[in-house]
């Protein structure tokens, strides 16, 4: 037993000496959900109804072409739920998440001119499942991104967890059995053609990852099961979004916080229905400043990467999409020898299953 508390109090210890820098407060978002405003199967009342039950903080609304909730509960706090209402804007491909805007642009427009007149209000775009590839068993057509030389955008949808569901589906009895396991899909982590498009367009821009549950709550015909009911959504992916003040229950302050935080990267990806404990930080330091994930700096020799998880986890760091490091722990402690774009990936449990994945860090030469 004295072995153990020393243990303890080590740990503690090491913890306390690794200066995060600036406090962050961590906030647990649902991101990408439809409603009957377009072709979801919920009101807006009933969904922030399953929001509260999980414990989600903010859930991110993204009707298809519509913006109706925003009047009708009305974007800001429901209860403890804060909710903000976006759109996802949907051409035949190349589908766009929105929010911070007052008006969407048609969805009949270019995605370059979609993506213009979002930021000409100030607002945020996130390409939505890029990689989708549609089903035939489902009757989806593909919704991929295809206007690949266009930029511009806040950020992708690296994780979504419908379009990874759908991938799975290669008949009837293999939908069934992946509805019946609705997080089996997860458990190595987003599709590696997503993570390596993120990292190409990391190392030419800075570009957000978020993810998303893209839930509908579809009944499936002659049974009772859904695709996937939004509580069981709403334990899949969530983007856990980092703040440097404490919300303050006031609409106004308090979204143009998310804004910010969502816009500069300050957030992560992470699987939900493994756990949902707060904690996580991942940040770089050097004798003279302190940088969280999602900031630009300056490459200096006694550069150190440095993160601390709530639980024991594998922690994979990758640097230009390539994996440079590997430990366990609750802590990260590493020298950086190069620049780079530098982002971490965490495992948990005894199965190693994908759990965390940060926004990069951009050490530029």
């Amino acid at each position: 037993m004295r072995d153990r508390i020393g243990k303890i109090h080590a740990k503690t210890r090491a913890t306390r000496a690794m200066n995060p820098g600036p406090r962050y407060y961590e906030y647990s978002a649902v991101l990408h959900v439809h409603s009957r405003y377009s072709d979801g199967f919920g009101t807006v009342p009933e969904i922030l109804g399953q929001a509260r039950e999980a414990e989600v903080d903010i859930l991110g609304l993204t009707d298809h072409d519509t913006r109706r909730a925003a009047e009708d509960p009305g974007e800001g706090y429901h209860g403890r739920v804060l909710l903000l209402v976006g759109a996802e804007v949907t051409p035949r491909q190349n589908h766009v998440l929105t929010w911070f805007t007052e008006t969407l642009p048609p969805a009949n427009e270019p995605l370059h001119t979609i993506i213009q007149r979002v930021s000409d209000q100030g607002g945020l775009s996130f390409i939505a499942h890029p990689n989708d590839r549609g089903n035939r068993t489902l009757r989806l057509p593909s919704y991929r991104w295809t206007e690949r030389d266009i930029r511009d955008f806040t950020g992708i949808e690296v994780w979504n967890h419908l379009s990874h569901w759908s991938d799975r589906v290669k008949g009837i009895p293999t939908g069934l059995w992946n509805l019946r396991l609705p997080w089996r899909v997860l458990y190595n982590g987003p599709r590696a053609e997503d993570l390596a498009l993120w990292d190409r367009l990391a190392q030419e821009r800075p570009t957000v990852g978020i993810g998303g549950v893209d839930a509908h709550a579809v009944p499936v015909p002659r049974t009772h099961w859904k695709v996937f009911s939004y509580g069981v959504s709403f334990h899949a992916i969530r983007t856990q979004i980092f703040l440097t003040e404490p919300l303050s229950h006031q609409n106004g302050p308090d979204l143009q916080q998310i804004k910010r935080a969502l816009r500069d990267g300050h957030c992560a990806i992470m699987a939900a229905h493994l756990g949902r404990e707060k904690g996580f930080r991942y940040w770089i330091e050097d004798p003279s400043q302190v940088q969280f994930m999602g900031d630009r700096v300056s490459f200096c020799p006694k550069m150190r990467l440095r993160g601390i998880s709530p639980v024991k986890a594998i922690w994979h760091v990758v640097r230009n999409g390539g994996r440079v490091h590997t430990t366990s722990g609750h802590l990260l402690d590493i020298p950086v020898v190069e620049p780079g774009c530098y982002r971490v990936e965490l495992f948990r449990g005894k199965k190693g299953r994908a759990w965390i994945y940060s926004n990069p860090i951009y050490v530029e030469a």
